[in-house]
């Protein structure tokens, strides 16, 4: 099966990002409030460094992680003056040596989530243990929890059982202009046809003014009519030991009759009980529902929906 493609953070990513002045401002309030003058920070995947720089400013002694644009973030502490309270560790995250780093840190920075639950399970698992390798006994994480919602929906702007019709057609079209079977071909790119389809088609294009909202990473209301109330689905506790996953199934209950297509994901980063970011994905469902008013509906999300980002209806 195909596996959901993790986000390139190229520096155009981390310049679009750094122009969600909302995000940022955010962000930057939740640094503040976690960092106190004289902590040891640990940002984890740093990017452009931002946040390592809020951090020293705060008063912090900070080491800043990245496996990408570690040059990058160092030219721009340069340019700001904070070179000398700002180490910079090119590396992966899950290969940090505690040794290699000075000891321990009060202050964990994770801001490494994608804004999709099919990557960002693993990010979760990953937050955990950097806090358990690396945090003193009651480091603080930013974020310090992070809670997803479900809500059943008909999304009007992308149709899983027409792509792949679609697909199959250019599978006719290839036998037909070349005399040979492409359908391995064809069964590997519908294995991860839904996975692009977790984001909304807005939030791919390049935006150089800064929009100032988070609205890019929202599904336009025009585009989805809502079926279901939002129900709560999972909260990661940062603080907590373990991360045990997420559940494999959402159970929803209609509010309205209709064509239930998918569910939107609403992933909101927290810290001290205060929103951070919030952002939506979708998931479609394997065959359509027509739903009444007040039906119970119960979904898998198992294995095969972290491969393909498609959900399957389970009957109760």
């Amino acid at each position: 099966m195909a596996r959901p493609m993790d986000v390139p953070f190229t520096p155009e990513l981390h310049l679009r990002l750094l122009l969600s002045i909302d995000r940022g401002h955010s962000v930057q309030r939740a640094v503040r409030a976690a960092v106190r003058p004289g902590d040891r920070v640990l940002d984890a995947g740093t990017g452009s460094g931002l946040l390592a720089m809020i951090a020293a400013d705060a008063g912090a002694e900070v080491v800043a992680v990245d496996r990408h644009h570690v040059a990058m973030a160092q030219r721009i502490a340069a340019h700001n003056g904070l070179t000398d309270r700002i180490a910079f560790v090119e590396s992966d995250l899950a290969d940090l040596d505690p040794a290699d780093l000075g000891g321990r840190f009060d202050v964990l920075i994770a801001m490494i989530h994608t804004n999709n639950p099919l990557i960002d399970e693993g990010r979760s698992r990953l937050v955990v243990d950097l806090r358990r390798r690396f945090g003193v006994p009651d480091c603080r994480v930013v974020p310090g929890e992070v809670r997803y919602q479900a809500t059943g929906c008909e999304r009007r702007d992308w149709d899983l059982s027409t792509e792949l019709t679609d697909l199959a057609s250019a599978g006719e079209a290839l036998r037909g202009a070349y005399g040979w079977d492409f359908q391995p071909l064809i069964d590997a790119v519908r294995d991860g046809v839904a996975v692009p389809a977790a984001r909304p088609a807005k939030a791919v294009a390049p935006v150089w003014r800064s929009p100032t909202r988070s609205g890019a990473l929202r599904f336009p209301r025009g585009d989805v009519r809502l079926l279901t109330d939002a129900e709560e689905w999972v909260t990661v506790d940062y603080q907590a030991p373990t991360f045990a996953g997420f559940p494999d199934q959402v159970r929803l209950t209609a509010t309205a009759a209709g064509r239930l297509t998918g569910v939107i994901w609403t992933q909101q980063l927290r810290y001290a009980g205060t929103p951070v970011w919030t952002s939506e994905s979708y998931s479609p469902v394997a065959v359509p529902q027509l739903i009444a008013e007040g039906q119970k509906l119960t979904f898998t999300a198992g294995a095969s929906w972290r491969a393909t980002n498609i959900l399957r209806h389970h009957p109760t």
